[in-house]
């Protein structure tokens, strides 16, 4: 889920209120962290990596996530949204 800039820490603490668990899985882009250092990159960098480091926001998600949890889920990620 992409939220906007500088207001993911918000959406999430949101989230958890309600008991929805999140996760931020790249909050670095791969390009900065040390394993891909010696990749070579653009000369204008990776402007989209670093965008989406400072926006993703993973919900739950797997194959048995019943209809009434994405239900509440989706409800607590829209209250979490008109709050912003």
């Amino acid at each position: 889920l992409r939220i906007p800039a500088g207001q993911r820490a918000h959406v999430a603490a949101a989230l958890k209120r309600d008991g929805i668990p999140t996760a931020v899985y790249y909050p670095r882009p791969l390009h900065h962290q040390e394993a891909y250092r010696r990749f070579p990159i653009s000369a204008s960098g990776l402007p989209v990596s670093e965008k989406l480091s400072q926006e993703v926001l993973s919900l739950p998600m797997h194959p048995y996530l019943k209809s009434e949890q994405q239900a509440r889920v989706a409800g607590s990620v829209r209250r979490a949204l008109r709050d912003i």
